[in-house]
């Protein structure tokens, strides 16, 4: 592993540096020539290969070797080759880089969205993420047409031969990011992750405090309080307790079955959010009757609940968290939909629950069949 860290890093420092150099000689070459255009973007592209160390040292943020030798590769692609080796003379260059930006766009736009409901930070569904990928590769994509008039006008470049040469690349921009949303799509709608971006999730997911807004990360307690002020509902619901019964004291089993049927219930649905610790008509209880420990002993157990009655295969599909609220503590578990029908393990019997209002309902014999085949085979 560290071998290979090693190589990748000594590939980055040679290309990253070969480019650089490039970029020198394309300044000069552009000076000596008095080409007006090449001199200021060759200056703008050596300024840009200096960005990932920048942040790294000013904000504390690694861009990965790869993604960074993919954006100084397409600065050279821009600038050295276009410009200084006359590609541009080639009448699908432009058109290619025009549709690597868009599709970078395109990824750009689909990854963050798609990590952010990931995280629960939206609600959004496949197809919404799709469109919103698309939306943001082709404005950005009109954006870049906007600067290159700008430049045209301030400066005298000839960025936009033609109203026809600007429909063209805002067309090309269009099939990219098209190409993008549709795969973008398909991968979503099979519960995929969007492979080709994988560093953009990554980097999302290492440094989420830059995609969340200050009242999430301010406000977390107020943001509970408010979805506790909603009451129950189809993908919300409250349990006082984990596994006190409140009336005896006691530990009770039935009261960790009401719990997971719940979960279970969540996961052959289309997901939601139980809260543990808060009554049914939304006071905030906390977590006291319980007799934990502590909260690692309270998560141990949950986890353990989970494995042993619905299974560890389903482990990635539920998130717990405990959060301090003024009144107590509270025990959010995020459920996500399952990719495929989930039985509850009870003694030697297996149980099926789904969601059916703001409640959890059992089935039974054929109408499981009747569910599974028209929930999960369409999926």
């Amino acid at each position: 592993m560290k071998k290979g860290r090693a190589s990748k890093n000594k590939a980055k420092f040679l290309i990253i540096n070969f480019i650089r150099l490039m970029l020198v000689f394309a300044f000069f070459e552009a000076f000596r020539n008095q080409r007006t255009l090449v001199f200021y973007t060759s200056i703008i592209a050596l300024g840009v290969t200096f960005i990932p160390n920048f942040l790294n040292k000013a904000f504390k943020i690694k861009v990965p070797a790869d993604f960074e030798i993919m954006l100084l590769l397409f600065v050279y692609g821009l600038v050295f080759l276009g410009d200084i080796k006359g590609f541009f003379d080639f009448w699908w260059w432009d058109i290619f880089l025009n549709l690597i930006a868009a599709t970078a766009l395109g990824l750009i736009g689909l990854t963050v969205l798609f990590v952010l409901n990931k995280e629960e930070r939206i609600d959004a569904s496949p197809a919404i993420i799709a469109i919103f990928a698309f939306c943001f590769a082709f404005a950005a994509g009109g954006l870049w047409e906007i600067f290159e008039y700008g430049m045209d006008n301030l400066f005298n470049f000839n960025l936009q031969e033609s109203s026809a040469d600007t429909m063209k690349d805002l067309v090309v921009n269009s099939i990219g990011a098209l190409f993008v949303s549709l795969g973008g799509y398909y991968y979503l709608k099979n519960g995929k992750v969007i492979l080709i971006s994988s560093l953009i999730k990554k980097f999302v997911e290492k440094y989420p405090k830059f995609f969340r807004s200050e009242k999430v990360k301010k406000n977390h307690p107020e943001i509970m309080k408010e979805l506790i002020s909603k009451g129950e509902n189809r993908k919300l619901e409250f349990k006082s307790t984990l596994r006190t019964n409140l009336h005896t004291k006691e530990f009770d089993k039935k009261i960790e079955h009401s719990v997971l049927k719940t979960v279970s219930a969540y996961l052959n649905s289309d997901g939601g959010t139980l809260l543990v610790g808060v009554s049914d008509n939304g006071t905030i209880l906390g977590l006291n009757s319980d007799k934990f420990e502590n909260h690692d002993k309270l998560n141990l157990h949950l986890t353990n609940m989970i494995k042993h009655h619905i299974g560890n295969e389903y482990l990635p599909f539920i998130k717990h968290e405990i959060i301090r609220l003024d009144e107590g503590h509270v025990l959010k578990i995020d459920c996500k939909k399952s990719k495929k029908p989930i039985f509850m393990k009870v003694k030697d019997d297996e149980e099926f629950y789904i969601r059916n209002g703001p409640s959890t309902a059992k089935l039974r014999g054929s109408s499981i069949l009747d569910y599974v085949n028209h929930k999960f085979d369409k999926e």
